[in-house]
């Protein structure tokens, strides 16, 4: 009997040398290697906070800053990754306020390589010498937002942000259920555990269906999710409309499979449709992409397994905005 208690505190031993050998060894690999699942986590960590109010999950911390995919992501002190607005706002000045989540941040790309700025600096440069207007561009995107989500930041900044056009960035998975954080301290300040947690998490949810099938499943009439984002559509039309701010969508693609016969075109149409029905004119870029990236799809990536839109994809929305909105905001 003796010998039992030697056992188990040898084996308690062995564990934690085995799970003390994990965390460093993924530290160490992380810190030669760009781990996407590990930037995922140090950007909670280092940017996110936990929502002040019941209607958003978290935040951006305020004037915070850190390198995430080998780029710097800086804040302001509302919380968008771009220059502190100086108010009163002057006269001449026209500010766009763009909701959305990740991809509006700019995951994965500079700051200046991100559709909001290539905006801004594009209606600064081209439509500035004949409007005589100065272009403010907000990037109000947040990782793991929906559509939901970001009206309610909304909300709560239209009056600090005083926008006179809102883009809301929509993306085929803003019909998702809301997304919540995980609080816990271990899976903040452990790399083995919080990758563990993200892999069991991630088995547990696989489902037989394929990623179109999901998709489909999230637009069928009725879905909670897309219900939930049409209503929050709908109120996002009603506070422009008695601001006086014009509001438009840009559509972002799926970008596994941009061919126009594929499983997407449908669900972006059902789209369509309804923020025409509500009257908001949607951007859709679609067949830019195509001409750039539908041989392969994935060279639109931010990374190998991260399908996030990169630099080049990024240009293609930003263009496609400005075609949209330089004749319409040079007054």
């Amino acid at each position: 009997m003796n010998g039992l208690p030697k056992k188990a505190a040898t084996l308690l031993m062995y564990g934690v040398y085995v799970l003390v050998l994990g965390e460093l060894s993924i530290r160490l690999i992380s810190s030669f290697v760009t781990v996407y699942s590990i930037e995922m986590l140090n950007y909670a960590k280092d940017l996110k906070i936990k929502g002040a109010v019941a209607e958003i999950s978290h935040l951006h911390r305020p004037n915070a800053s850190a390198k995430l995919m080998g780029v710097e992501v800086a804040l302001n002190s509302l919380g968008h990754r771009n220059a502190d607005l100086k108010n009163p706002k002057a006269k001449n000045e026209r500010r766009i306020y763009v909701l959305g989540s990740s991809i509006t941040l700019g995951w994965g790309v500079a700051m200046e390589e991100g559709f909001v700025a290539r905006l801004e600096q594009r209606l600064n440069t081209e439509t500035f010498p004949q409007s005589g207007l100065h272009y403010a561009a907000i990037n109000a995107g947040i990782g793991n937002y929906n559509t939901y989500y970001q009206v309610e930041l909304f909300k709560r900044q239209v009056e600090a942000a005083n926008p006179d056009v809102a883009v809301v960035q929509y993306y085929i998975n803003d019909a998702e259920p809301n997304p919540k954080g995980d609080d816990s301290t271990i899976l903040k300040y452990s790399l083995l555990a919080a990758i563990l947690y993200q892999n069991i998490k991630t088995m547990t949810a696989v489902s037989t269906k394929s990623l179109a099938e999901y998709y489909q499943d999230l637009y069928r009439n009725g879905a909670p999710g897309w219900e939930r984002a049409k209503a929050s559509i709908k109120e996002l039309k009603q506070i422009t409309d008695k601001r006086g701010i014009k509001l438009v969508a840009l559509l972002v693609p799926e970008l596994h499979n941009l061919s126009s016969d594929g499983p997407y075109p449908p669900i972006y149409a059902k789209i369509d449709a309804f923020f025409r029905e509500t009257g908001v004119p949607m951007v859709n870029p679609l067949p830019a992409f195509q001409a750039a990236f539908k041989k392969d799809p994935s060279r639109a990536w931010a990374a190998p397994n991260d399908p996030h839109p990169s630099a080049p994809a990024h240009k293609i929305l930003g263009d496609a905005l400005f075609d949209y909105l330089s004749p319409r905001i040079s007054k």
